[in-house]
């Protein structure tokens, strides 16, 4: 494990040395919401409640149309299941890190991209056959998982501060012997750190 100093510095140093040879960053905070749809336990089909998502893009531009974005999100209780399938009251945290190429279409200020990669899902909530109490399925744990999807970005609105809107889709093709296949709908605000002005 990487102690936390190191690890500071190695991030700084992502960051700032790329953008001192013209190349820009943007770091957005987000909010949003994710929409799930069903999950097969034991063979009996679960629906899945939404839940709020939020968290930190980190993009890297070398090109102006292409660059590499990485994605930490956090949800206070994540894959909600649906009547007796899980113990009422309980939360789940839900972690969502990806890594994605974006490719961007600078149209002066407003960059329309699409994007596409590969992470990992993981949450500690704890999941039970429908209708079957006694029987255990076990926690959801950590599963790999694609993503795709595009959105907006309109840079530099006043300074170095922007918006940024994004829709993204999320497979994951083993979760309980099944594929949970999820959406994410968010908005925030974006830093954009060097490069040339738009």
């Amino acid at each position: 494990m990487i102690p936390r100093p190191r690890a500071t510095i190695i991030l700084i140093g992502t960051l700032l040395i790329p953008a001192s040879h013209g190349y820009s960053h943007e770091i957005t905070l987000f909010s949003g919401w994710t929409n799930p749809g069903e999950l097969n336990l034991e063979n009996v089909r679960t629906g899945l409640k939404g839940s709020g998502i939020y968290g930190a893009r980190f993009e890297t531009d070398f090109v102006p149309i292409i660059g590499l974005e990485h994605t930490f999100g956090y949800s206070p209780n994540f894959v909600r299941p649906e009547g007796a399938s899980f113990i009422a009251g309980e939360r789940a945290r839900g972690i969502i890190y990806n890594t994605n190429i974006i490719l961007n279409a600078p149209v002066g200020r407003a960059i329309p991209y699409v994007t596409a990669g590969l992470g990992l899902v993981s949450s500690d909530r704890a999941f039970s056959a429908p209708l079957v109490p006694f029987l255990s399925t076990g926690n959801f744990g950590t599963h790999f998982a694609v993503n795709y999807g595009g959105g907006i970005k309109m840079v530099r609105l006043a300074g170095p501060l922007g918006l940024r809107f994004d829709v993204r889709g999320y497979s994951l093709p083993d979760v309980f012997g099944g594929s949970l296949n999820f959406f994410e709908v968010s908005g925030g605000v974006q830093f954009t750190i060097g490069g040339h002005r738009r």
